[in-house]
């Protein structure tokens, strides 16, 4: 036998986020599934929050194989305000904090459509959905060491204004400008509760991502699988889930931002948006609207 000594590299997981729970909406495939994973192996819990119950028991069963991933599944659908709040419910009934939600769920459909109360989708969905949910989650994200809210914006903010003569779309249907009107009240809505939770002396933070152009199944028909060859193509050109999630992951766990709020984030840096995007009076305009449209009577702030 060899005398010559013999070296074992231990390889441990990242645990900086042990013992600390995470919500991730739309968490059963693209982007969401990558930061879901990506914040588990630091050692977190993570909410998937799923409108499909069938496709969110594959996810988990997936991102369970590999590691001792802790995860489980909630079930939770945007386009019903309703689902909404009996999420948020089910979840202050289990757990007495909340230390990041990651509003990551969206759709781009290929016609209009509506939610349950009659929001037009990319409304209702990507934007209207995750206001109520964030309102309603606040008291946990308070009782946490120092609660985050990343809400998931795009370059798309930039394409359009905010029609508030016309939030629905019922007029002149564009799913681009749909898409990008969403997208814009999201980071609309970061500049105001980042604003309102400073005035409290709040240590929750709130801020915006934009993932990069990433090649996720977000333009394929769930229904047909319409469009599955455009999502292929996409992979050539354009960054990976994975990839996509990082700067999500960086803005829910890094304590490098933990006293940055209000801001919008690509790569993991600060850059500039629309100036429409930094309208406070625009911005408090929607967020009274969103209260209307919800059913909150007063704002929690």
């Amino acid at each position: 036998m060899s005398d010559e000594p013999v070296f074992y590299i231990l390889l441990s997981m990242d645990d900086s986020m042990a013992g600390k729970i995470v919500i991730v909406t739309g968490a059963n495939a693209g982007i969401g599934k990558a930061t879901a994973a990506a914040i588990a192996d630091k050692g977190a819990k993570v909410i998937l929050a799923c409108r499909c119950r069938e496709r969110g028991e594959a996810a988990l069963r997936d991102l369970r194989c590999e590691k001792k991933r802790s995860m489980e599944l909630m079930h939770l659908d945007l386009a019903d305000l309703e689902s909404v709040r009996a999420f948020a419910a089910a979840f202050c009934a289990k757990y007495d904090h909340l230390d990041a939600l990651i509003n990551n769920a969206g759709v781009l459909p290929h016609r209009r459509g509506e939610t349950k109360q009659g929001f037009e989708l990319c409304f209702g969905v990507n934007y209207l959905g995750h206001f109520l949910l964030t309102l309603l989650l606040l008291p946990v994200l308070e009782r946490a060491g120092q609660g985050r809210v990343v809400m998931m914006s795009s370059l798309a903010h930039a394409w359009t204004d905010v029609r508030f003569d016309d939030l629905n779309f019922t007029r002149g249907y564009n799913r681009f400008l749909a898409y990008g009107q969403s997208k814009l009240c999201n980071l609309l809505f970061t500049r105001i509760l980042a604003e309102k939770l400073r005035k409290k002396g709040s240590r929750v933070t709130i801020n915006a991502v934009h993932p990069g152009i990433v090649a996720s199944d977000i333009v394929v028909n769930r229904k047909n699988g319409a469009f599955r060859w455009v999502a292929a193509l996409m992979r050539l050109f354009f960054v990976s889930c994975e990839q996509g999630a990082q700067t999500s992951v960086y803005l829910a766990c890094d304590p490098a931002v933990s006293a940055i709020s209000g801001e919008y984030f690509y790569r993991r840096h600060i850059e500039p948006s629309s100036e429409t995007s930094r309208d406070l009076q625009k911005a408090g305009r929607l967020y009274e609207c969103s209260l209307s449209f919800t059913g909150l009577k007063k704002s929690p702030l």
